[in-house]
């Protein structure tokens, strides 16, 4: 078996442009006004903000500087001047690879992956639309997702992170730490519960006894 990286042109990297097409659905469905899981964000901000991390290197600095935040608002405004249709027309049009994400090639596409996937719940879940249904090679990618983006978001928690998939037999501890919460769900609400919190997935927390 190949131990060579996923390369644009891979079924691993089909499953991202499938994610960023359900992504344009979604917020075509909703419309550009409509709320989202992004607080004060609506769906316009959403589509200027994928636009952004794929297409302008200058809204990039704010990811690491929150001062500059206002910068890559002005930035997303200018991704969708254009008008509404005309912004969804160029984020489906051309490849959703993202320069920002640093990850391995080994890795990159899952990162994407996840964050077309994200967004997509972001709208969907804040709209009368009809929940995603996923399959099951994109829910295991969607596995090892969630649980880097569980480490990298809830590391400052102080508290050690277990994550569970029952139906899948799976569990893996995210976070070490004396006492250990167990997160229990698919992997799209693994994912979007380290994202967006409890309210936001469908999802089993379990704390630590006498927490």
């Amino acid at each position: 078996m190949s131990s060579s990286p996923p390369t644009r042109g891979s079924e691993a990297w089909h499953r991202v442009l499938a994610a960023r097409d359900w992504f344009v659905d979604a917020a075509r469905a909703a419309g550009p006004d409509a709320p989202t899981l992004c607080e004060g964000w609506t769906v316009r901000h959403l589509v200027g903000h994928l636009l952004t991390l794929r297409d302008d290197p200058v809204s990039w600095p704010d990811i690491a500087l929150p001062r500059l935040a206002p910068l890559t608002e002005r930035r997303m405004a200018v991704a969708t001047a254009s008008g509404f249709e005309d912004a969804l027309a160029r984020l489906a049009d051309r490849s959703p690879f993202m320069p920002l994400v640093f990850d391995s090639p080994r890795s990159a596409w899952r990162h994407h992956l996840g964050e077309y996937a994200v967004h997509t719940e972001d709208i969907v879940r804040a709209n009368p639309l009809p929940p995603t249904v996923l399959d099951d090679a994109t829910l295991a990618a969607l596995w090892r997702r969630a649980a880097v983006a569980a480490r990298q978001l809830h590391r400052r928690d102080g508290r050690g992170l277990v994550l569970a998939w029952p139906s899948a037999g799976l569990e893996t501890r995210v976070l070490p730490g004396a006492t250990t919460d167990h997160v229990i769900g698919t992997p799209l609400e693994l994912l979007v519960w380290a994202h967006r919190g409890p309210d936001a997935a469908d999802v089993r927390v379990v704390r630590a006894p006498g927490v």
